[in-house]
């Protein structure tokens, strides 16, 4: 499908359980329970069938470190939908996005979802494992869709979870087998830091599928807490052992920290990061080429790739590529190249698909709408990602990953490695059912 880059999105664990109760309005209202809109279509919450808006809601941390993410992915879903809006909408109906930040926080995401999830036709947003997890049971309990902004393998299975990506798992053990067998490396040291949750768990569950697979020297594990502001420790751990490449399960700021701290003792292994570990502000202050070079973007430039399933950004051979440059433009125009924002486009894209099929089929209830997801079947997301099939069998809806290495010069810093490919690992892995 052309050049290939990036990646999938952030992580983590714990699920705080709480009871929601909803309070029922009026029949096609935007808070109201389903009934028939004027239109003949059945409706549901977040669905105002008189004004024809549908409005789903976002759940992403647009502060704190993994506003990195959030925030640019939050804006390139604005953009696709300001788009499909400025062109009469989804088959006459527009698209609203209620947005409220997450902090990354399990606790705050499950207080923001109960603060809207009455007025949402669905989630068309939650990122990260620990968030989504949080709002997982909450979620079952109204048959809310949520789309998820997480490629974690346990999500894959739900039926309500609409995910676009390759899951971690997967991406870690097809990094394994590229350097097995495509760079022909023999018996590799090779050593992993993850970040103390179910992000770096999933990633954890890749590696080791792998090792079963691949041969080659797994010589440390470390972990770290999000909170952490001292990562010397897994630092040495990977010297120490003699690692030649490591692969790191985290979010930027901790991929900053440990390149970082492995620059100052003179170590400098191949960083591999999965996806959530890269951004483009750990590069320039702006997160431009022009921009102020930050202490750590000669070491991240000489030793990391990036796992991920994206395009190269500005690659015209790309189908879906000139569409969406001229979107960003009309729309953000102030947007620099950032691969969560072309993730978060494409999301959206995604989510149009459902919308455009549950309309089609008349029913824009919350049951409609999951159905709706479950029956989509095969959609392009014009080469921005690779193309996605939804079933009733669920499971990944792709298993393809690209390799990027960091570049100072190029937009969004990042260059083609190794284009879309499944390795032998990651065919083979099976996925369990969430709950």
């Amino acid at each position: 499908m052309g050049k290939v880059n990036l990646r999938p999105l952030a992580g983590a664990c714990i699920a705080s359980m709480f009871a929601i109760g909803l309070a029922a309005c009026g029949t096609g209202s935007s808070g109201g329970a389903a009934g028939e809109g004027g239109s003949g279509i059945k409706t549901g919450p977040g669905v105002d069938a008189q004004t024809k808006t549908i409005s789903l809601g976002v759940l992403s941390p647009l502060s704190g470190q993994v506003a990195a993410i959030g925030k640019p992915l939050t804006a390139g879903q604005q953009t696709y939908f300001d788009a499909v809006n400025a062109s009469g909408g989804i088959d006459g109906w527009k698209v609203k996005l209620v947005k409220r930040d997450s902090k990354y926080d399990p606790q705050t995401q499950v207080q923001q979802f109960n603060s809207i999830a009455g007025n949402v036709a669905f989630i068309a947003q939650s990122l990260g494992s620990p968030t989504t997890k949080a709002i997982q049971p909450l979620a079952g309990n109204q048959k809310m869709l949520i789309g998820a902004a997480t490629q974690d393998s346990a999500l894959v299975t739900d039926p309500l979870m609409a995910v676009i990506g390759t899951p971690y798992a997967i991406d870690v053990a097809n990094g394994l087998h590229y350097i097995v067998h495509d760079k022909g490396e023999t018996h590799p040291r090779i050593g992993i830091i993850y970040q103390d949750d179910e992000y770096g768990q999933d990633g954890l569950r890749g590696y080791t599928t792998a090792l079963k697979t691949y041969h080659f020297d797994s010589v440390a594990r470390a972990t770290y807490r999000v909170d952490d502001t001292d990562l010397t420790a897994q630092v040495q751990k990977m010297r120490s052992a003699g690692a030649q490449y490591v692969f790191v399960i985290g979010v930027p700021g901790a991929g900053a920290k440990l390149v970082g701290t492995g620059a100052s003792q003179g170590y400098n292994p191949t960083w591999v990061f999965q996806g959530p570990a890269w951004s483009e502000y750990l590069m320039s202050a702006d997160g431009t080429t022009a921009g102020k070079p930050t202490p750590v973007a000669g070491a991240l430039a000489s030793n990391v790739w990036v796992l991920g399933y994206e395009a190269q950004w500005g690659d015209k051979s790309v189908p879906g590529m000139g569409k969406f440059l001229a979107d960003t433009k009309r729309f953000a125009p102030a947007q620099i190249p950032d691969y969560y924002f072309m993730y978060g486009y494409a999301m959206a894209q995604m989510e149009t698909a459902v919308l455009r099929k549950a309309i089609a089929s008349g029913d824009l209830s919350r049951q409609g709408i999951v159905d709706a997801k479950l029956h989509l079947g095969s959609v392009n997301l014009g080469g921005l990602v690779p193309q996605i099939n939804y079933t009733p069998a669920l499971g990944p809806v792709s298993r393809m990953s690209g390799i990027s290495r960091v570049s100072a010069s190029t937009p969004g810093f990042l260059t083609q490695l190794q284009g879309y490919f499944t390795g032998t690992a990651a065919k083979s892995m099976h996925f369990e059912a969430s709950r």
